[in-house]
């Protein structure tokens, strides 16, 4: 066949332009069947680099056995390469507890993401139009979206592993993809399904969309500019976000971050957090930022944030740790438990090839060896630890001096003892840092153990 293209109606959009890559680049039409992918297929025949691609969601039965046929058919006719994939999108719902749906969608996109990186082609094209824009929006506003939402199917996304998608029809309508296929003449097959009002967006598709039609007749078109010119404000605000975090980088300063706008906070953390923020979430950061003092903490989901040296940090919940306790000897001693190593100097021997390019974490600890009661051991910290200090038992937890320190790494710190408890504790004030009696008048500091961890 010929493959002349014709004169795309109005609005659309070259897919490679959208997705920044060069005019020669392999692209992928996903094909359904339905009249807006043949349509897009159409469109794109005449390009040499263009393939296709079928998912069969193993749903449907006869009908996506036809579907399937047909799609075969309508690319032999346009001379386009085709693959169809096969699915089993029952068999998801279940595994994954979501809906078919769901299950259908995520398969659908996995399933032609590994083909298209199996066959090195950066960019897939869909037929999502200014309809589905609208659709989409409408869901978004009644929700309750923020501005992200309202800029609702994005013209060009990440799908993962390098490849891309594209959607050059989002301010096409569908009436004029339908009037196209009329000039070109070309059939298409209907999925029966669209036409069950059974789930939301079908039952605005086919109850709410021909009422605002009624009301609105350029209504679609002016809501696809809508979102093309929020899109535009949605990427500058996003800018913000992503150039305050290069210059604060993953901790930023409460001090600097009670002083952002609103729009640009909320935007900060959700970059930030593992789990994107809901509104209430947002506003209790907001105000942590603004109140939080020295070591205080806040539980998200997923996360908790802590106040440390006046930044704003991530306190991942930790792995549980067994309780470990550890025996010392006169030289290296590995700390597998925390990553870590100690080494034990005496009698005023210097500690060479000190590892601390390698740690993250090190601290120095001088004492008596005449106070050691029974065996030196390393051992992790442990709920209701004191230590004999000025004569005092007094909590670890609460001794000063830690306060560069996150919570989780005082949480993790090793713990020097002996027989009789706690001899030592790193990163503590000096005062605090010792039991009584580590340090005698006039007698010399025979002992010193240096602790190395991440």
């Amino acid at each position: 066949m010929n493959k002349q293209a014709p004169m795309p109606p109005s609005g659309f959009k070259d897919p490679r332009t959208l997705a920044g890559l060069p005019k020669d680049a392999p692209l992928c039409v996903a094909l359904s069947g339905g009249a807006d992918s043949v349509a897009l297929l159409s469109l794109l025949a005449a390009d040499a680099h263009v393939s296709a691609v079928h998912v069969h969601h193993g749903i449907r039965g006869a009908e996506a056995d036809r579907d399937a046929d047909f799609c075969r058919g309508l690319a032999a006719t346009l001379g386009v390469p085709l693959t169809v994939l096969l699915i089993d999108a029952p068999a998801l719902a279940k595994s994954r507890g979501v809906g078919l749906e769901t299950a259908a969608r995520d398969g659908r996109y996995e399933a032609i993401t590994e083909h298209l990186k199996k066959e090195n082609i950066p960019l897939l094209v869909t037929a999502h139009h200014a309809d589905d824009q609208l659709e989409t929006i409408l869901q978004h506003l009644l929700r309750g979206s923020g501005l992200s939402g309202l800029c609702g199917i994005p013209a060009c996304r990440p799908l993962g592993g390098g490849v891309l998608v594209a959607r050059p029809l989002l301010t096409v309508t569908r009436a004029a993809l339908r009037d196209y296929l009329a000039q070109v003449k070309l059939s298409h097959v209907e999925d029966s399904s669209n036409l069950e009002g059974c789930c939301t967006r079908n039952r605005l598709r086919l109850d709410v969309l021909p009422v605002l039609s009624e009301l609105y007749p350029a209504g679609t078109e002016a809501a696809a500019r809508c979102a093309e010119l929020l899109s535009e404000d949605e990427a500058y605000l996003d800018s913000l976000a992503a150039a305050f975090i290069q210059k604060e980088g993953s901790e930023p300063k409460l001090s600097a971050l009670a002083a952002l706008p609103r729009p640009i906070f909320a935007r900060v953390m959700r970059k930030l957090l593992p789990v994107s923020p809901e509104r209430v979430h947002i506003e209790a950061l907001a105000a942590f930022c603004q109140k939080a003092t020295s070591h205080a903490s806040l539980s998200l989901p997923c996360i908790t944030v802590a106040a440390e040296n006046g930044r704003l940090t991530l306190v991942r919940e930790p792995i549980e740790q067994a309780d470990y306790e550890i025996e010392l000897s006169q030289g290296e001693t590995p700390l597998p438990e925390i990553d870590g190593l100690a080494i034990v100097v005496r009698n005023g021997e210097n500690c060479e090839k000190r590892p601390n390019n390698i740690y993250k974490y090190e601290t120095q600890l001088s004492f008596c060896s005449a106070i050691i009661n029974g065996k030196l051991t390393v051992r992790n910290r442990r709920a209701g630890d004191r230590i004999l200090s000025g004569g005092l038992h007094k909590a670890v937890r609460r001794l000063s001096g830690q306060e560069h320190l996150p919570l989780s790494v005082r949480k993790r710190m090793p713990l020097l003892t002996d027989s009789s408890g706690l001899l030592a504790v790193p990163f503590t004030a000096p005062r605090a840092v010792l039991r009584d009696g580590a340090i005698k008048k006039g007698t010399p500091c025979d002992n010193t153990v240096f602790l190395f961890f991440n």
